[in-house]
């Protein structure tokens, strides 16, 4: 069974299906008030402030026309196992 707490938002994904969506990097980034490199590096695993995360989802919905609850999800690792 998967606990929520297990879970978290696929950055890597929410940024291709954007890019999928016909947004460029500098785009997204210019949209939700970040540098061009700090959105890159959410796309290669990097972890974005809260307030960074929530825009990029906001835009993520309007853009792919979907709802909160379809975001790409992927499960976090527990390494100590």
């Amino acid at each position: 069974m998967i606990c929520i707490d297990d879970l978290r938002v696929d950055w890597f994904a929410v940024l291709c299906d954007l890019k999928r969506c016909g947004f460029a990097a500098q785009g997204i980034a210019d949209s939700i008030g970040v540098a061009k490199s700090t959105l890159l590096g959410w796309k290669q695993g990097a972890e974005p402030k809260h307030g960074d995360g929530e825009r990029l989802i906001a835009f993520w919905c309007q853009a792919s026309g979907r709802d909160r609850g379809a975001l790409p999800m992927i499960r976090r690792f527990d390494w100590r196992a």
